[in-house]
């Protein structure tokens, strides 16, 4: 079952990679409504879910025999914020790289190719740990991480339509095969494993979310913000109370 739910999963998110140019090409008042939705869904989700996965996940850390011999108690709670500020200090950097330069270096290029890839492999292979604490947190990762990735894909398809054509869509749907197989050959993935890699991925959605997830103000579309918001949030309220933790 839990395979059966990681699989579709992951189709769903790598079925975005292929509609965003179809996305790209709707009137401009209808992707800054979708946009807001997407905005507003990824806004609930980094203060619901993510946030405080992270500060539980750092104290249950703190649990695992080895580490704390090495490492004092307070910084192996800290850990994986850390982590998570790594995440997005390597997506701002590649921003910074790619955008800063006229014509970016190559070696900016494929880094940010790699970054890509390595994103998506980690979304598969984390999915089927999650499913394991309750399917409505794997399914409600998915409808997040589909929207981020749409609305990220959006903008390369647009403005890179050959490159993300011919090469980004192609690395991001083998790399989620990759990840989940990863995941199926290895299971269970060790915790300390999984948390780092949730943390990683956690601070690249933090600044996706705030960087470019959130639209303009000019072309925030507020009731649709709010709609994205407040469904992502009741869903992750509502699997909170039906899960227990």
């Amino acid at each position: 079952m839990v395979w059966l739910v990681a699989s579709l999963c992951v189709l769903a998110i790598g079925s975005c990679h292929w509609l965003a140019s179809w996305v790209a090409s709707f009137p401009d008042q209808q992707q800054q409504r979708w946009a807001s939705v997407g905005g507003g869904a990824g806004l609930a989700y980094v203060f619901i879910h993510l946030l405080p996965e992270l500060a539980s996940g750092g104290s249950e850390l703190s649990d695992v025999r080895g580490l704390i011999d090495y490492v004092p108690v307070p910084l192996v709670e800290a850990l994986l914020f850390l982590v998570a500020l790594v995440g997005v200090l390597v997506v701002f950097c590649l921003n910074v790289l790619m955008k800063q330069r006229q014509g970016a270096p190559p070696y900016a290029v494929w880094l940010q190719l790699f970054n890509f890839a390595a994103i998506n492999y980690l979304y598969a292979y984390s999915l089927p740990s999650l499913i394991t604490t309750g399917v409505g947190y794997g399914i409600l990762f998915t409808v997040a991480i589909s929207a981020h990735v749409l609305l990220m894909d959006r903008y390369a398809a647009e403005h890179h339509p050959q490159r993300f054509r011919r090469r980004n869509r192609w690395i991001g749907s083998a790399a989620l095969v990759l990840g989940l197989v990863h995941a199926f050959v290895f299971h269970p993935v060790d915790a300390l494993t999984l948390a780092t890699a949730t943390a990683f991925l956690g601070g690249g959605l933090l600044m996706a979310v705030f960087r470019d997830e959130l639209p303009d103000l000019q072309q925030t579309r507020l009731p649709w913000l709010l709609a994205g918001c407040g469904g992502m949030g009741g869903l992750l309220l509502l699997q909170l109370l039906l899960s227990g933790h």
